[in-house]
């Protein structure tokens, strides 16, 4: 035999029996993952079959809790409605109440034979010493009360009186503040009265320079007394706008045979005083008349008006 005609082995064998080891290996594994899969659908299965008959027992024992709690329901309230279950009730609160009222008298009798025993038991040297002591500190007790009533009757007094210092000052100061006002005296003169309505923050002459009534900015009413005049509210005449017109007014009328009356209202008071100084300056004399807004009007009769000129 020629020797070195012999060849290595071919590896083509060892390839092919690792491929099939291989492919024997993944059938294997794929038996065993259907065999466990097909176990577990079964054990699935079988779980939910049984948490559905569970959950049937469960609602059927729901159901027949809940006609039993309505029966016990509709059993309790009959019984409540009867007179003798409610009488009963009543009976049974007041026994409750009469064995705390009991218990609570046993307490206190307990408590008190626990002292009297206690007192029993100490020594009378010793329980002397502390009601003494008891009592020394009653007594600081109400001596402190007692000095802090004598502080708080001193202190009020005090108050008082400084309150009515405060008021006699008060009293002095409002009386050097306050100017008391004197209406001009009544008095008779010979001249013609000319009435002036001052109202509405206006002025209102009631006659005109010629002496005829002025219905421009009066409307006037008659009555069996005489008449009324009632000024109209913007239609007489302002200070603050046009004040010449009232100097034309009283450069008009004669100082030596007229006299002014001035007939205030309450709201008009600084229309006045500049009016008044007015006449003052056109040498003209004047009187004055206060009147209430609530008076609303100015009734003159037979004498002048009401109450008469000053």
């Amino acid at each position: 035999m020629n020797l070195r005609r012999k060849g290595p082995p071919d590896s083509l064998y060892m390839l092919l029996d690792t491929m099939c080891n291989a492919f024997g290996g993944i059938i294997l594994l794929a038996v065993l993952v259907t065999l466990l899969t097909s176990t577990e659908r079964q054990t699935r299965a079988a779980a939910s079959s049984d948490s559905q008959e569970m959950l049937q027992r469960r609602l059927a024992l729901a159901k027949t809790n809940l006609q039993q709690s309505l029966q016990l329901l509709a059993s309790l309230q009959s019984k409540a409605s009867d007179e003798r279950w409610k009488s009963q009730i009543a009976l049974l609160t007041t026994r409750k109440e009469l064995q705390d009222a009991v218990q609570h008298a046993h307490d206190m009798v307990e408590l008190s034979t626990q002292d009297l025993d206690s007192a029993n038991a100490a020594d009378p040297a010793e329980r002397l010493k502390f009601l003494n002591a008891q009592l020394a500190a009653a007594q600081a007790h109400k001596l402190g009360f007692q000095n802090s009533l004598t502080a708080t009757v001193e202190n009020n007094t005090r108050l008082i009186q400084r309150l009515q210092a405060l008021n006699r000052e008060a009293t002095v100061k409002y009386n050097e503040s306050v100017r008391s006002l004197r209406l001009p005296k009544e008095h008779d003169t010979g001249k013609r009265v000319m009435y002036i309505i001052v109202q509405y923050g206006s002025v209102y002459p009631c006659r005109n320079s010629d002496f005829s009534r002025n219905e421009n900015s009066i409307n006037w009413t008659s009555n069996l007394g005489g008449e009324t005049a009632n000024p109209i509210r913007g239609k007489g005449i302002d200070l603050t706008r046009n004040p010449r017109e009232l100097e034309i007014y009283f450069a008009g009328q004669s100082k030596d045979s007229v006299y002014m009356a001035f007939c205030v209202f309450e709201d008009s008071f600084p229309v006045f005083l500049k009016a008044k100084q007015m006449a003052v300056a056109s040498g003209l004399s004047y009187g004055w008349e206060p009147f209430r807004n609530d008076d609303g009007h100015v009734s003159f009769g037979e004498n002048g008006h009401t109450p008469n000129p000053q």
